[in-house]
């Protein structure tokens, strides 16, 4: 009777391991795969930031056209005004020389005209005038009448030819005027068309870049739908693995972080600094603590996830989000039977391996800011029958 029992025992010792081994391969490949997801959702990120600042950047240069254009047209609509202010002007004063003209004209047909009319008439003429003088002091008066009369014909048509030439000067500079206000009008135009053109290509880069960015954000979404898939399945390996006997009791676990029991973030729902995986559904607790610090097993077990790959151990932004490990970084996961698993995250440095058996108080790594984490910090998560549940209760 003895010998069966022994035989039982050594059966399900065996069945155990064998368990285990069959869910640490499982586990490591889904991990493997998470990690892949969460490489694709950083990368993806990155090209979304990059697309953002670059029409973030071609907007800028859009609106700066937009005022270029409008101090362009401010510019064209001056210059259209005094090409318009020129040409009347020009029109006044062609129609001023032509008054003038006309004026001198008649000036001139009137003196050629009394001339002849004084010859081939039989009215008295100037000649009449001198010559036949009634005494001499008339001849003096009618010789200093006809000086004036032939003075005053000359100075109007004098006047009037003086009228023209500056008339005609006039014209002349405002022709040369507006012959170079249209020059620079003409390359007002030019500039204000290149400008309109340049804005349009801007323009339909922008649009392409929306294109881009709507784009990357349905494949970020499509990471992000795979990595709750593979988180899905972790669970509930986590939860096959971890089988359901027993009863964890409250304050039945070592605090992970000896020294150090700021709570930073609680479990449950929050807003994480920059958004990002796990922001709005936190699992688990953050223990604020400096970089280094030990990381003890919350209970014994055995080792069945190690993820150490991130190198990025520093505080993030939403610039420089990391997602490795799914957002957890370097993360260590323990199974202690009777359905509970627990998981220490954003490690700086992890002390056991997978398959490893650990004991409680055990250290199995060091404190850090691995994946998306803003300083450093343990996160502590418990999961019950692969579920996450808060590890508050379970803590000593």
């Amino acid at each position: 009777m003895k010998r069966k029992i022994i035989l039982i025992v050594m059966i399900i010792v065996i069945c155990v391991s064998i368990n285990l081994q069959i869910f640490a391969t499982s586990k490591s490949d889904l991990e493997n795969q998470k990690n892949n997801v969460a490489n694709n959702i950083k990368d993806a990120q990155n090209e979304l930031q990059g697309v953002k600042t670059e029409k973030s950047k071609e907007l800028e240069e859009i609106e700066e056209l937009s005022e270029q254009i409008a101090e362009s047209q401010d510019e064209l609509d001056k210059l259209n005004a005094e090409v318009k202010e020129l040409e009347d002007s020009i029109k006044q004063l062609e129609t001023e020389l032509a008054d003038a003209q006309e004026r001198q004209n008649a000036q001139q047909q009137a003196l050629e005209d009394r001339v002849v009319a004084q010859y081939t008439s039989g009215t008295i003429s100037y000649w009449d005038i001198l010559l036949n003088p009634e005494s001499p002091l008339k001849f003096i008066s009618n010789l200093f009448m006809l000086e004036k009369i032939v003075n005053y014909d000359n100075e109007l048509i004098a006047s009037i030819e003086q009228e023209k030439q500056t008339i005609q000067v006039k014209k002349e500079e405002l022709d040369e005027k507006k012959a170079k206000v249209k020059t620079a009008k003409a390359n007002a135009e030019k500039e204000n068309v290149k400008l309109k053109n340049k804005k349009m290509t801007k323009n339909t880069k922008v649009a392409k870049l929306s294109d881009d960015e709507k784009a990357l954000q349905q494949k970020i979404d499509e990471y992000q739908r795979e990595m709750d898939r593979v988180e899905a399945e972790i669970e509930r390996i986590a939860a096959a693995a971890s089988g359901n006997g027993g009863t964890i009791h409250n304050g039945e676990l070592l605090w992970p972080c000896p020294n150090y029991t700021r709570i930073s973030s609680y479990f449950g729902n929050r807003e994480s600094p920059g958004g990002g995986v796990g922001s709005r559904n936190h699992k688990g607790i953050d223990l604020a603590a400096p970089g280094g610090a030990s990381i003890l097993a919350a209970e014994s077990g055995t080792v069945i996830t190690v993820s150490n790959t991130c190198k990025h151990n520093y505080p993030k932004t939403a610039a420089t989000k990391c997602s490795c490990g799914g957002g957890f970084g370097n993360y260590v996961m323990v199974s202690h039977g009777r359905g509970l698993v627990t998981i220490y995250a954003h490690c700086s440095a992890i002390y056991v391996s997978q398959g490893q058996t650990v004991t409680r108080g055990q250290k199995i790594a060091g404190v850090g800011t691995t994946g998306y984490s803003t300083g450093n910090h343990l996160h502590f998560g418990t999961l019950l029958n692969g579920t996450y549940v808060n590890p508050l209760p379970y803590i000593q």
